[in-house]
């Protein structure tokens, strides 16, 4: 009998017996927009409203029937429907036959979990879903290929997202990771986590409480406990290639990166093996991202040279420090988020990229007492930049350190600025989510295919009419 059988539900979730007869269920959802046909339409209580208004579309949709702690004339009834959506992922995560792989981190985790999943030839968690029902989905959706019909994925990789104290705890009692890998420990979601000190013991209790293969970056090692660090493989890329023993680690992983214009040489050598691999993507921090996902493929099995192919076939997830080589202008769009750690390596592979070099920043969110002094720092890194364009009230700040810079309180006021790029420069497009900077890049791709950036002076300009 399958996880999702109607009759296998009613006893996991504590229910009674349907008084009509429902189908056996393929997935489950939670969001009604992106229903499956057989899926189970958990209609979760929010913020602003409950599910089950969403149950009949659901339901129109394909869904094969509700859960929800409301009555529904086609669903089973719940006490608590968030508890038993994750209590059917606990259930999942025990009858998955792969190792579950965690990938954590301040700053990278969405496109490492990208390139590990691709080295491994594994599963993983959808685009950046790294919250609780999402990760549920995703075990469910493991063990159900798991048993109806095998993928051949060798792995389950899974990405853990925090935002609150004690979350990471909760996370990892919901997916119990047979391996991790820890990326960076930097500054973000201080409003929750209070310092980088928080930031750190929730991010590291994720190799703490996972005993197989251990991976962490030079620089998140500097804040495990010693009896983790003495079980982890630490990865450092620098400007050599010598694996020097990291302190008190199990190993140690060390390469360098060489800029190749938009993609990036990563020359690798670990205690034991060492390679070349051309990465398709810009930057050391990226570099890093890689170094440590091909780590932790072969220490789990995967042959060095399958890996490195499955990687470099990695596709990473939108506005992620990527280029894109328009008519009369490049764009680096890494506008999904922005803190102070990925805004210094987007600066530094901008100031790698052809000249001029313009830069749209956003605000960087949620830094708590720190917001101040990290605007004004990312003030310094652009003084030498031909054009910036501060974005957001916090943005402000940033004028104090950058004189030459100029400011616009939101991202549609700074689209006005494009029609001061200069033709052939590349420009970095990059802030918070909640800053909606896309909105940027969007447009700029859309001037660049009008011919606003052509070198003939007879070209239109459309940049300056925005």
């Amino acid at each position: 009998m399958t996880l999702l059988a109607v009759r296998t539900l009613v006893r996991l979730l504590n229910t009674i017996e349907p008084t009509q007869d429902l189908k056996d269920a393929t997935g489950v959802a939670y969001d009604s927009r992106s229903v499956r046909r057989g899926d189970i339409f958990f209609a979760l209580p929010g913020a602003s409203g409950h599910g089950m208004v969403y149950a009949d579309a659901a339901l129109e949709r394909g869904a094969a029937f509700i859960v929800s702690d409301r009555p529904h004339r086609q669903g089973l009834l719940v006490d608590d429907a968030r508890a038993a959506l994750l209590a059917l992922g606990r259930a999942a995560r025990d009858r998955l036959s792969v190792p579950v792989v965690a990938v954590t981190g301040s700053v990278g985790k969405t496109s490492t979990k990208a390139m590990l999943a691709a080295a491994m030839r594994a599963r993983s968690t959808a685009g950046n879903l790294n919250t609780h029902y999402a990760i549920a989905q995703t075990l469910i959706d493991a063990a159900m290929a798991d048993t109806s019909a095998p993928d051949g994925a060798t792995a389950l990789v899974i990405e853990l997202g925090i935002d609150r104290i004690g979350e990471m705890a909760e996370l990892l009692e919901l997916t119990r990771p047979d391996h991790a890998l820890l990326t960076t420990i930097s500054p973000s979601h201080l409003s929750a986590l209070g310092d980088l000190a928080g930031v750190a013991r929730e991010k590291t209790l994720l190799l703490d409480r996972t005993n197989g293969v251990t991976v962490a970056s030079a620089q998140a090692a500097a804040y495990l406990n010693p009896e983790t660090l003495a079980r982890t493989v630490v990865v450092a890329v620098g400007d050599g290639v010598t694996p020097e023993p990291y302190p008190g680690a199990l190993g140690s992983v060390r390469g360098a990166a060489a800029a190749h214009g938009t993609a990036t040489r990563l020359t690798w050598r670990s205690d034991d093996d060492g390679g070349t691999v051309d990465l398709p993507w810009p930057g050391s921090g990226m570099a890093q991202n890689a170094l440590s996902a091909l780590t932790l493929a072969t220490l789990t099995g995967t042959p060095v040279q399958e890996a490195a192919a499955g990687l470099v076939s990695a596709q990473l997830e939108p506005g992620r420090l990527a280029f894109s080589d328009l008519p009369g202008v490049t764009l680096l769009d890494d506008s999904y988020n922005s803190n102070p750690t990925s805004l210094r390596e987007a600066i530094a592979v901008l100031r790698a990229s052809p000249p001029p070099h313009v830069a749209f920043l956003g605000d960087m969110r949620e830094l708590g007492a720190l917001e101040r002094d990290a605007h004004l720092q990312a003030g310094e890194l652009t003084t030498q930049l031909d054009l910036t364009v501060a974005v957001g009230p916090a943005s402000a700040a940033l004028l104090e350190t950058n004189p030459q810079a100029v400011h616009e309180p939101d991202a549609r006021a700074a689209l006005r600025h494009l029609g001061a790029v200069p033709v052939g420069a590349t420009v970095l497009v990059k802030g918070s989510r909640s800053m909606g900077m896309e909105l940027l890049a969007t447009e700029l791709k859309r001037l660049a295919a009008l011919g606003a950036w052509q070198p003939d002076d007879d070209a239109p300009k459309e940049g300056a009419a925005c």
